[in-house]
């Protein structure tokens, strides 16, 4: 298991990384940016949205070199992410804050 996701709202990011890990292995550059890019989704509240000026990919790689994804080419992958659920972030809201 090769995912990790820190920091606020990281949870829904985690949660979404342990149902798809299983994926992983056998995808390709684009299925796995794409994984990542629903990933980060889900720490956006539904009101947000991720963006070309929010969001950068980079790449790394033993067979490439190091590579940011292009502006153009990352909004190829925002256009495909899932639309989300508002209840979540109400939910989320609602919830004890931790001790």
């Amino acid at each position: 298991y090769y995912a990790m996701a820190i920091g606020g709202r990281s949870t829904s990011a985690k949660t979404y990384l342990e149902k798809h890990f299983d994926k992983f292995a056998a995808a390709d550059a684009d299925a796995l940016v794409q994984h990542a890019v629903e990933a980060l989704n889900k720490t956006t509240a539904s009101d947000q949205s991720l963006s070309t000026k929010n969001t950068a990919v980079c790449i790394i790689s033993t067979n490439n070199k190091f590579r940011e994804v292009s502006g153009e080419e990352l909004q190829k992958f925002l256009d495909k992410l899932e639309k989300k659920d508002p209840e979540a972030d109400a939910a989320m809201e609602e919830a004890p804050a931790a001790a």
